[in-house]
């Protein structure tokens, strides 16, 4: 069956334009199942090595990045995929879920850009990780109307919350 969706190419389309946002949606599940395994099999405590969890976050902070970008390319009409923005929406969501639990005590030091702020005022730091998810939430919502000024102003909203926490929570590069 997913041999027939994935190429089949008797349809319109707008129709592969679907197939491909849901495409990028379940390989989106796979990767938040992945990091899930990842942390369900962690050390006692519930996580991994320091190291190890400075790794992990690096990568779910660049696959954000990377779904930023390419909603953000849509959005500005850069890229004709405008199917695609509910599955990068989705994954935005879907990360922004993830990632008050991504910087467990013992994630700091010399290899990663996470300040020791984050664990000496972490009221501030969860209000931040709330803003970012509801501005990841509203850019959910705005993709599912396929109304790309939504969408850019939702994202708007997303990269207003990101600077949140990286202006106070962040080394500079």
């Amino acid at each position: 069956m997913v041999r027939q969706i994935l190429f089949q190419s008797r349809e319109p389309r707008g129709s592969q334009s679907m197939k491909r946002a849901i495409i990028i949606l379940a390989k989106s599940v796979v990767l938040a199942g992945g990091m899930a395994l990842v942390a369900t099999t962690a050390g006692a405590d519930g996580h991994a090595s320091g190291e190890n969890e400075i790794k992990y976050r690096k990568a779910v902070m660049r696959a954000l990045g990377g779904h930023m970008g390419s909603i953000a390319g849509i959005a500005k009409g850069e890229v004709g995929h405008t199917g695609h923005m509910l599955g990068h929406a989705t994954a935005i969501n879907a990360i922004a879920s993830m990632t008050a639990n991504i910087f467990p005590k013992g994630s700091g030091g010399d290899n990663t850009r996470a300040m020791d702020e984050i664990w000496q005022d972490t009221a501030k730091f969860y209000s931040a990780v709330k803003a970012f998810q509801d501005a990841a939430a509203n850019l959910l919502q705005a993709a599912n109307s396929v109304d790309k000024g939504a969408v850019g102003a939702a994202l708007g909203g997303v990269g207003k919350s990101c600077g949140g926490c990286h202006k106070p929570f962040r080394k500079p590069n």
